[in-house]
């Protein structure tokens, strides 16, 4: 169980995922080889043993970055298991790049947010509330 987020480029940046044209198709987000520089710079230590599957953990939890077997990458999705200290680097990865991150559960752009936290709030809630149950 995680918070994922697709990430995606498209031909101009959209505020939310309804303004999305129905003729605009996402772009690649470039060479397997430059998404893990990319990702490095905000996730340093991140593992890429296997090219197509990053990890990175700190104390603050993981994340994991698929981005399939297709080089150049069609696109990366994110399964995010941690606290809110990623959300800002989570938000910059995607301005810094030209990437638009989407929040699976809310449908919504984490960097087109006034409040990119909020799904990770949401998941962490429905997370904790499994928890308990059990």
């Amino acid at each position: 169980m995680s918070w994922d987020i697709s990430i995606v480029k498209f031909s101009r940046t959209y505020r939310s995922v309804a303004e999305i044209a129905g003729n605009d198709k996402p772009l690649e987000l470039g060479s397997r080889a430059a998404v893990h520089e990319r990702v490095l710079v905000e996730f340093p230590g991140t593992n890429w043993a296997d090219p197509a599957w990053g990890t990175w953990g700190s104390p603050a939890g993981s994340i994991e970055f698929n981005l399939g077997d297709d080089d150049p990458a069609e696109g990366m999705m994110l399964h995010v298991r941690a606290g809110s200290e990623v959300v800002d680097s989570l938000v910059r990865l995607c301005r810094s790049n030209g990437w638009q991150g989407i929040d699976c559960g809310s449908g919504d752009f984490i960097e087109q947010s006034n409040e990119p936290t909020l799904g990770l709030q949401s998941w962490a809630a429905f997370r904790d509330q499994l928890v308990r149950e059990k």
